[in-house]
């Protein structure tokens, strides 16, 4: 595209970019317009759907695997039960790296993060978004949100696996944003049907912020940083 004959479809960046004829400074602003885009577009993808109507293809996946083990008129082996979630397990993996290089694919960055080695990386991945510090997995404030989560839920413990969803996330989420002075609004992007990311909203407010969910590890995705 000639910047001349198109500068009312470039951003400022890309049209200084395309004036340099420098390739790396035209494919940063490239990718720094086209993940621009998608947050911009968050807003309208959460008007298009509701969370009670939005089913991932992992919640699919999962779906029809507990079914092919449900007993039936022919009992299930346990070979074929093996077989069912080795299945499972192979094609959650596929398309777990299929959204890992759409967001690569679409401008974005994903920081990744050890889980505090106790299954704290959804803890991490929204304190990271919420102080804006991606350098940081914030262990003393992780510490003090999972006794919080604790308190809220006798039945979860200290390196138990944390949900993405429900009642229980939703008022962490808005106690994080209210401890951190913060305006984010979280879209939680997992497997889909199709090439593109399911999404899951949660938080009121008006700055979306992506948090890569990859069945199990959670990884906050933010638009590509200069190398």
């Amino acid at each position: 595209m000639r910047p001349d004959s198109s500068s009312q479809f470039l951003t400022t960046s890309q049209q200084t970019a395309w004036r340099s004829g420098n390739r790396e400074a035209i494919q940063a602003a490239d990718d720094a317009a086209l993940a621009q885009a998608i947050m911009a577009s968050l807003a309208e993808l959460e008007k298009q759907q509701t969370q009670e109507d939005t089913t991932s293809e992992d919640d699919l996946i999962q779906a029809a695997t507990t079914a092919s083990l449900k007993p039936s008129g022919k009992a299930s082996s346990p070979a074929d039960q093996k077989k069912n979630t080795e299945a499972y397990l192979d094609l959650q993996a596929q398309k777990t790296a299929g959204l890992r290089i759409w967001f690569e694919k679409h401008g974005f960055d994903v920081i990744p993060n050890s889980g505090g080695r106790s299954n704290n990386c959804f803890l991490i991945s929204l304190l990271q978004h919420a102080t804006g510090d991606y350098r940081s997995e914030h262990a003393a404030e992780v510490s003090h949100y999972r006794q919080q989560l604790m308190q809220w839920d006798k039945t979860i413990k200290a390196n138990d696996p944390l949900p993405a969803s429900g009642k229980l996330v939703e008022n962490l989420i808005e106690l994080v944003l209210k401890d951190k002075k913060c305006n984010r609004r979280f879209a939680i992007a997992g497997p889909s049907l199709g090439a593109e990311p399911s999404w899951h909203f949660y938080g009121k407010g008006k700055d979306y912020a992506i948090i890569f969910d990859q069945s199990g590890h959670y990884e906050a995705v933010i638009p590509r940083r200069a190398k």
